[in-house]
């Protein structure tokens, strides 16, 4: 059959370039769009800011000078000296209102002038002197000031004011609120206060001025303009007319859009004024517009690149599966031109109905198929609800209520008949037992891990019945590999789950709970939560060596976990090495040193420093010597000492709390398993204990303990045998009498006798 052309190609390539277009496309615009309106907001909103700091700072100046110039006109000796006449010879009264004034004129409110104005009298006095001695061009202003209706008001003078000097003024008739005035105090405000906004007030999107309430200019970066009205500027008008204290609006200025935000007053009327010309706004947008067509272009370019390169790879296997079928028949016609996948699904459709041979072919690949998902399962490579959908493949409809991972890890090969090139053998030897030995219905697929072999075990009972159960199968399946093969194997068994998302989790757990029979010897069949009772979560970082330091800390072992450490160390630093590459590994290292000590509840206040200053230490030390060192001081050393301490702590713990049951009970129906729950542990991990403290297992020192009490009452009581034999539990005295013989050496009679 001939290859026909690769249309498929064609429209793969086409739907590729438009999934990849598309997007960037509307993305691009709808960045621009959006960059833009952030950018107008943003400036909008600075604006408001800014008139608002503006205005506060420039009112919190004149609320101080109008406080500062009604505490003069208030005070005793101004309101006294408006009834009276005052000339240049009055020195003392003078002196006094020079004091007063002098007071307020500071150079921080930036006052230029103070004026003390007497209707009744009309006199002047300033901070240059009385009447002619003062500034007697002042007096028209100060009349005009008089005449206007306010008790107190700022002005900047006007057309309303001829006299008015270039400044702003401040003005407070006395008695404040009076129909008819007696004096007045006029206080001239130096334009270098003003100046000194024009850092609020102008930037580089526009600039800002305040107008006084005749819509005056006070403040304006063209100095040129001051004192000039702005009433007649159309675009000003929607804010003058409006009687809205705070707003915001765009209109046009000379043909050019601009924004108007405004403040006013309520203090003293004024008003501030920000316009910013969104032309310029929009040359910033215009960057940004270009940045994002450029993005856009360099995004499209790799877009076509990617759609050609991968269209033509997902095309491949596409075209090797066309190759592979065009040779088998096909029930269509022949002649018919049709495209890769209608040919494709012909062919497939031939294979469908021959489906026989491919189910025989499947069958024989099941094993592995369970297999592929086991391993997936423990690698937390599959989700939790996809694995259920695959029980039916273990014969399974539903999890278990209760399931735990064990994990059979070969003691030694050493003394034995095998080979470490055996070792792989021998595992898959292992989980053949365990398939034989656990029910299909309680189990998954047993498979080798690492170098373990783990299983997951269910069963419908929870707590204690399913911690006896697991026991019971471990300790038979472990007495089975050593009755068939002849080798002494360990079993870590993990806490109890009900969720496969745990499966990964019971992994660790039940690997970790093997590393404890360093310190209990061969053959141990060790639960998690008995060797370590808070739980943990596994150590995430994913270095190999990382893992061989804490396991060889775990163990107590300090020849390995200086080795390890050192490791660990050297293969941070390879030729190439990155500086913040080999730092970041050191923190990480040091991260999960502290964790590894708060998992197993090492106290940290042993360390001096805290996580702070030991990362600051951490990153001053010079060469790998030294870190080496600095690690090995602060942490691992003093970690193997205390598990070490640990360890032998509740080794000796748990043995001294059996030995004084057998003591103060040694007359009671006493077993292993009731002390054991008493003191919340597992008889087969008590039991391991106890062998290794004492020296032998629990049924021979409750014996021999017995034995010594039944010497004590043959030498100091009047007691009969057959009483002894019934205190000590013995089912009859010739019970009693043979465990006497073979642990002394003569019967009780006997050595009563010798006694």
């Amino acid at each position: 059959m001939r290859f026909r052309s690769s249309s498929y190609l064609l429209k793969l390539m086409v739907l590729s370039f438009l999934i990849g277009t598309v997007p960037v496309i509307l993305l691009g615009t709808f960045a621009y769009y959006n960059a833009s309106r952030t950018v107008q907001e943003k400036v909008d909103e600075s604006n408001k800011l800014l008139l608002q700091q503006m205005q506060m700072r420039a009112e919190q100046t004149l609320r101080t000078i109008d406080n500062s110039a009604t505490q003069l006109l208030q005070s005793p000796v101004v309101t006294g000296a408006f009834d009276k006449d005052i000339s240049s010879r009055d020195f003392q009264l003078v002196h006094e209102l020079y004091d007063g004034i002098s007071r307020i004129q500071t150079y921080e409110l930036g006052i230029r002038d103070v004026f003390l104005f007497s209707l009744n009298k009309n006199w002047i006095v300033s901070s240059g002197g009385v009447n002619e001695y003062s500034v007697p061009a002042f007096r028209p202003l100060l009349e005009t000031f008089s005449r206007m209706p306010e008790g107190s008001f700022w002005t900047s003078g006007s057309e309303a004011l001829p006299n008015a000097l270039p400044s702003v003024y401040f003005v407070k008739k006395y008695p404040i609120n009076a129909v008819n005035p007696t004096g007045i105090i006029c206080v001239v405000l130096s334009t270098d206060v003003m100046k000194e906004l024009d850092a609020f007030l102008n930037g580089k999107l526009g600039s800002a001025f305040i107008l006084d309430r005749n819509a005056n200019v006070i403040v304006d970066r063209d100095r040129t303009r001051l004192g000039s009205s702005m009433s007649e500027q159309l675009y000003l008008q929607p804010f003058l007319e409006t009687k809205e204290p705070i707003g915001q609006y765009a209109t046009k200025r000379d043909g050019e859009v601009v924004t108007v935000t405004y403040r006013k007053s309520a203090y003293n009327g004024w008003s501030y004024v920000s316009v910013t010309s969104n032309e310029q706004v929009n040359e910033q947008n215009k960057i940004i517009g270009w940045l994002t067509l450029l993005v856009c272009m360099a995004i499209l370019l790799v877009t076509l690149l990617v759609a050609w390169f991968g269209s033509k790879k997902m095309y491949s296997p596409i075209r090797s599966i066309y190759s592979a079928l065009a040779s088998l028949p096909s029930p269509g016609d022949e002649g018919k031109r049709s495209g890769e996948l209608q040919v494709i699904g012909e062919r497939v459709d031939y294979l469908i109905r021959n489906q026989s041979l491919i189910m025989n072919e499947l069958k024989g690949q099941q094993i592995q198929l369970k297999e592929f998902f086991m391993q997936k399962l423990f690698g937390g490579t599959i989700q939790p609800a996809k694995f259920e959908e695959k029980l039916s493949l273990y014969g399974l409809e539903e999890p278990w209520p209760s399931m735990c991972v064990i994990a059979i890890q070969i003691d030694t090969l050493k003394d034995t008949r095998y080979e470490e090139a055996n070792r792989d053998l021998l595992m898959f030897a292992v989980s053949n037992i365990v398939g034989e030995l656990v029910p299909a219905e309680q189990r998954l697929l047993p498979i080798v891990h690492a170098d373990c072999q783990v299983t997951v075990i269910g069963s419908s009972k929870a707590g204690a019945d399913f911690k006896e159960q697991i026991f019971n199968l471990s300790d038979e399946i472990q007495k089975a590999i050593d009755q068939y093969l002849e080798m002494k194997v360990s079993i870590g068994i993990s806490r109890p789950f009900s969720s496969f998302a745990e499966t990964q989790q019971a992994l660790y757990e039940a690997q970790a709970s093997l590393k404890y029979r360093v310190g209990l010897g061969q053959q141990s069949i060790l639960f998690i939560e008995d060797v370590q009772p808070q739980k943990s979560n596994p150590n995430r970082y994913p270095a190999a060596g990382e893992q061989a330091l804490l396991d060889a800390i775990r163990a107590g072992n300090a020849e390995q976990s200086e080795l390890a450490l050192k490791q660990f160390i050297g293969a941070l630093f390879q030729p190439g090495a990155r500086h913040r590459d080999y730092q970041l590994s050191l923190l990480r290292l040091l991260i999960g040193l502290l964790k590894f000590g708060q998992e197993l509840t090492i106290p940290m206040d042993r360390i001096e420093e805290d996580e702070a200053a030991l990362i600051q230490s951490l990153f001053k030390l010079r060469n790998v010597r030294e870190i080496e060192h600095w690690f090995w001081s602060i942490f691992v050393d003093p970690y193997i000492r205390k598990l070490g301490t640990r360890r032998d702590s509740q080794f000796k713990h748990i043995s001294e709390a059996v030995v004084d049951m057998i003591r103060r009970e040694f007359d009671s129906a006493l077993t292993l398993e009731e002390c054991s729950s008493r003191i919340n542990y597992h008889p087969h991990y008590v039991s391991r204990v106890f062998r290794q403290e004492t020296g032998i297992n629990f049924g021979e020192y409750l014996t021999q303990y017995r034995i010594d009490m039944a010497k004590k009452w043959l030498k100091e009581s009047d007691l009969k045998i057959v009483e002894i034999a019934e205190r000590l539990q013995y089912n009859n005295s010739a019970n009693f009498i043979r465990s006497f013989r073979k642990t002394v050496g003569m019967t009780p009679g006997q050595f009563r006798e010798e006694a």
